[in-house]
């Protein structure tokens, strides 16, 4: 129930944003007629009723998916809101949250996403529930009500004309109504029948059932309730004289009622809005052709823009210019999301990559590309993480097929040893060094004066190490250009911490643990 949950509240937050757009359009399309304002709360109900959408370069919603359905299950404990500001601001507190403090206690997010799901069902079931019994309800009020012609009934528990039924609908009178008052009352009823009005009306709601939720799909529904009177008013007094327009007002007037407006049915004649349907009764006038064409424009635009989903973006933005800046996780949950890869675990490298070029101070001296590659559905991809200097942004390439690894790396854990640089170490033993290449190679024990081992936590001996980076320092030369000899080689070995005994254990984090898959082919285990 959490995945679908989830599910829902993307599309959610993908609709308000229709939403949104649907209240800037009303206000363009003022004068238009009111059936496009219809149409307009149409599209959003086919954004909450299809659970997919065409990717579109048009498409005008920041993110086509905010949350991952499967945020419990693939790790990654991040959202995507289409802002990286928004994202930077959020996702901190999302993953601190996602963390638990012991290995035994589950994290927030899994005890908070069920109870939300549970919620929001219950939400659902009890609108559904409401809405059901006052049918019955209103059902049985009118149980002896007289029939009069066709499907029109009269009884004395009406208050107020309306239309009650889906498949063979029927409309309602009070006795008080005299005779021009029923003719305006009857035409406007079999005008919402002739539109299908009590069906879009119940589907509306059962929609505002399921989103419940969000207080934007709320407004929307007030506002189509109103609209969909708006639209059948027009219809009836399209072809009116103003007189017979003024009569037709004062039949509104005269049947006004006061009536909670969250209802799937009925539809009932003087529920909403009588004082807006009233003004616009009177100041009609039969829409030209450029208001009509400009409506059925505004209303393509709309559905272009915000029933497609934007193509998914590969790019996001690179935190600072230093090495130590790289936020491994954030990469690797990053590139996880564009391929769709479950676990970021998944994500490897071997010792074919280019070099790392940084200037003494550590920084990237220029744009640099990390290959990457992963294992999905029996098939090995390839693609490429590239820093944009130029940009501040890290870019991914669309992954091609490549035959089977054999060496493997994980990429998280070697963008954690650029990460990890022992800056000050490196230093020491290169104090004059303009630049620094470093390179990532398979072969190499620990062992020797210019060699360095490291953890996160900083140098430190290793319990076990599984990547080998060769730091050459490199001098600029008269020519402008840099040298360096390879006996000044500095031999980086990234790794885990000795396993703590029981007594070292108090006050220090648990040791990281390698996959077999990671150490079955690293020397030293």
């Amino acid at each position: 129930m959490t995945e679908l949950f989830l599910h829902i509240v993307n599309i959610s937050i993908s609709a308000s944003w229709l939403v949104l757009a649907v209240l800037l359009a009303r206000l363009v399309l003022k004068r238009a007629p009111k059936w496009a304002h219809v149409l307009l709360w149409g599209i959003v109900g086919v954004r909450l009723i299809f659970p997919f959408s065409l990717e579109s370069a048009l498409s005008l919603i920041p993110s086509a998916e905010t949350i991952s359905p499967t945020i419990l299950t693939d790790g990654i404990h991040r959202v995507y809101t289409g802002f990286p500001t928004l994202n930077q601001s959020i996702n901190p507190v999302l993953s601190q949250a996602a963390t638990s403090t012991t290995d035994a206690a589950p994290n927030l997010l899994e005890i908070w996403l069920p109870v939300l799901a549970v919620l929001w069902f219950f939400g659902v079931a009890a609108l559904l529930g409401w809405s059901a019994v006052s049918y019955l309800r209103l059902r049985r009020r009118v149980a002896t009500a007289v029939r009069l012609e066709d499907n029109l009934y009269q009884s004395e528990a009406v208050l107020s004309p309306f239309v009650l039924g889906l498949v063979h609908p029927r409309i309602y009178l009070p006795f008080y109504l005299d005779q021009d008052t029923m003719e305006h009352v009857v035409a406007h009823e079999r005008a919402h029948i002739q539109r299908r009005d009590h069906w879009w009306k119940l589907l509306a709601f059962v929609l505002l059932s399921v989103y419940w939720f969000n207080p934007l799909l709320w407004l929307a529904y007030l506002l189509l309730c109103r609209d969909i009177e708006l639209a059948c008013d027009e219809k009836v007094v399209r072809g009116m004289e103003p007189r017979q327009r003024a009569d037709y007002s004062q039949a509104l007037l005269s049947c006004s009622v006061r009536r909670p407006a969250i209802a799937a049915c009925p539809l009932a004649f003087g529920e909403v809005g009588v004082k807006q349907r009233v003004k616009s009764v009177l100041r009609y006038r039969r829409p030209t052709v450029l208001a009509v064409a400009a409506s059925v424009l505004v209303c393509v635009l709309v559905g272009v823009c915000f029933l497609t989903d934007p193509p998914m973006s590969r790019g996001f933005p690179m935190q600072g210019h230093n090495v130590a800046d790289l936020d491994p996780q954030e990469i690797v949950e990053q590139i996880a999301h564009m391929e769709g890869i479950q676990y970021p675990s998944e994500l490897n490298v071997n010792t074919d990559q280019f070099e790392v070029l940084l200037n003494a101070d550590f920084q990237w001296e220029k744009s640099g590309t990390v290959r990457f590659f992963y294992t999905q559905h029996n098939q090995t991809y390839r693609a490429q993480l590239r820093l944009n200097l130029e940009d501040s942004t890290y870019t991914v390439t669309q992954p091609t097929t490549c035959p089977e690894q054999t060496t493997i790396y994980g990429l998280r854990d070697y963008l954690e040893a650029l990460k990890y640089l022992p800056q000050e170490e490196i230093r020491r033993l290169a104090p004059d060094a303009d630049q620094f290449s470093i390179t990532h190679v398979a072969e190499g024990i620990p062992g020797g004066e210019r060699t360095i081992t490291y953890t996160d936590d900083g140098v430190s001996d290793l319990g076990g190490w599984f990547i080998h980076l060769v730091v050459q320092p490199l001098y600029q030369d008269a020519s402008g250009g840099y040298q360096g000899t390879g006996d000044e080689a500095i031999h980086l070995f990234y790794g885990r911490p000795p396993r703590p005994t029981p007594g070292h254990l108090l006050g220090r984090r648990p040791p990281r643990h390698l996959s077999a898959e990671n150490s079955r082919h690293l020397p030293g285990f």
